[in-house]
């Protein structure tokens, strides 16, 4: 399932304790422009006040709390930021979440966006897994470390996302949680990537996406860009919410 709306909207839809995983990347309300580089801007609260913005992130992250089972994961990526000069780590509010935090992970991505020579080269960031339960264990079957070498390979221009997360981040999630999710929801859709590995497993997923331009990117990437045109009047009407469909639960014609 598609929703191009506000997470916030689509978190309303859901019960308590109903999904039990959440691989997302916010935007990182990074602003519009470093130096000379590409401009930061297809969120319209990618550029809010650091307290707003954190404001925000703990409302998100508070709802996936509500939504997520109670042995269930969520899994959240983002990074130590700078700004003014100073570092903000996203501890800051994820301490302030009802999450329990189990462990930071940090992806090493081999290469940095920021060349600044002000400072070392930025090559990681961070992924944390957070759970309701305390007790909640993985199955880390292929034996990851805390640290996760994957180098993004997209070229920025192809898919209408500035930072697009590899598929590795989501298959080593799904490869680590001891039991298949009933279902998988990210609420920062991006270009589809969660949706993209899940199916590849079998997995129904969920996806929010404020980006209605994102739209044709997503459906690319999992491979059902012809059935938008089937299926979008036909979700309306059960819905009610006219730029939803379903990717997974029709027959393929």
């Amino acid at each position: 399932m598609i929703y191009l709306e506000p997470c916030e909207e689509t978190l309303k839809r859901y019960e308590d304790n109903s999904i039990d995983l959440i691989i997302t990347s916010p935007p990182y309300n990074i602003g519009k422009m470093h130096s000379n580089r590409l401009q930061f801007g297809s969120y319209a609260n990618n550029d809010m006040k650091e307290p707003d913005y954190q404001k925000w992130q703990i409302e998100v992250l508070n709802e996936c709390y509500r939504v997520l089972s109670e042995n269930g994961s969520m899994f959240y990526n983002h990074k130590v930021r700078i700004k003014d000069g100073k570092a903000i780590h996203p501890m800051e509010w994820l301490l302030k979440t009802n999450f329990v935090i189990k462990q930071e992970i940090t992806w090493d991505m081999g290469k940095s966006a920021n060349c600044d020579k002000i400072r070392f080269f930025p090559f990681s960031e961070r992924i944390y897994w957070l759970t309701k339960n305390p007790k909640v264990k993985l199955l880390n079957k292929n034996s990851l470390s805390d640290v996760w070498r994957l180098v993004p390979t997209h070229q920025r221009k192809d898919q209408n996302h500035i930072a697009v997360m590899p598929d590795g981040i989501v298959q080593n999630i799904l490869d680590a949680i001891p039991n298949k999710p009933n279902v998988v929801y990210d609420p920062f859709g991006g270009s589809g990537t969660t949706m993209k590995v899940c199916k590849q497993n079998g997995i129904d997923c969920i996806i929010s996406e404020i980006d209605k331009e994102k739209e044709n990117t997503i459906l690319e990437k999992v491979g059902e860009k012809e059935k938008k045109k089937i299926y979008r009047q036909e979700l309306y009407l059960e819905t009610k919410c006219s730029i939803a469909y379903n990717y997974s639960l029709r027959p393929t014609n």
